[in-house]
């Protein structure tokens, strides 16, 4: 009784502690949304998109040359021929496509399928701060790097996903791993991520803040996947005309 007494008081502190040490976790989800091109001063960089798996019949790739500023993103697609000049608008959360003989731009979700695994909010500016809920769940090792699990639950309707589960580098401040949820709980897809880029906000010398470099989203129904490389980071002022809707045809 003695020995499970002072396991129970042992544990116990261990808790407290642990709760007392605990990252804030809205201060953690905005930092790793700047790797994302969330919030930024103005970026535009080029997006890859490859398929596959079993219900892939061709190895066609998505280009597309997105650019942000602040809570918004328009996103344009250079291939395959057939898509050529489509434009994505987002603002804050809400979405507008377009494409080339179309009179006017259409109202779309951002759950809508890009390509593949790949929904269309997957390719805009990240913004979870402002997207989601945070609640801090544990620390946690994942793949030899010392993480902070957070679960994101949807602040508003029109998000990419209900839930996510988001493990955030504790050294770099970054989104490494991410699970998405349905509502009822049910993992749909994950995702991993690397951050081989390198960007300098402020405009200063020196090695710059990491960008990601590639999402891999793999679906838990089916072998598809998609994976998405990131390039060509550029800094930049982009004039706000960029980003209304009456100007994206």
């Amino acid at each position: 009784m003695r020995t499970l007494l002072l396991a129970l008081a042992t544990l116990l502190a261990g808790t407290a502690a642990f709760a007392q040490t605990a990252p804030d976790a809205a201060s953690l989800l905005a930092a790793s949304d700047t790797a994302r091109g969330g919030n930024s001063p103005g970026l535009t960089w080029e997006i890859a998109v490859r398929n596959s798996g079993s219900l892939v019949r061709d190895d066609e790739v998505t280009m597309l040359q997105v650019k942000a500023h602040d809570r918004s993103s328009v996103a344009e697609i250079h291939e395959p021929l057939r898509s050529k000049g489509s434009k994505i608008l987002q603002v804050d959360r809400n979405m507008w496509i377009t494409k080339p003989g179309l009179r006017k731009p259409v109202a779309i979700s951002p759950r809508q399928r890009l390509t593949g695994q790949a929904s269309i909010g997957d390719i805009a500016a990240t913004d979870y701060a402002h997207d989601y809920t945070p609640k801090y769940l544990r620390a946690e090792t994942i793949n030899g790097e010392p993480c902070h699990v957070l679960e994101l639950t949807a602040a508003r309707q029109n998000t990419t996903y209900d839930r996510i589960v988001y493990w955030i580098s504790d050294t770099r401040r970054v989104g490494v791993h991410a699970d998405f949820m349905s509502v009822s709980g049910k993992r749909i897809k994950r995702a991993d991520f690397v951050y081989d880029n390198r960007v300098s906000l402020d405009g200063k010398a020196g090695p710059g803040l990491p960008f990601v470099s590639r999402m891999t989203i793999q679906d838990e129904l089916t072998d598809g996947k998609s994976v998405l490389d990131f390039s060509k980071i550029r800094v930049g002022a982009i004039a706000a005309s960029e980003f209304d809707a009456g100007n994206i045809q």
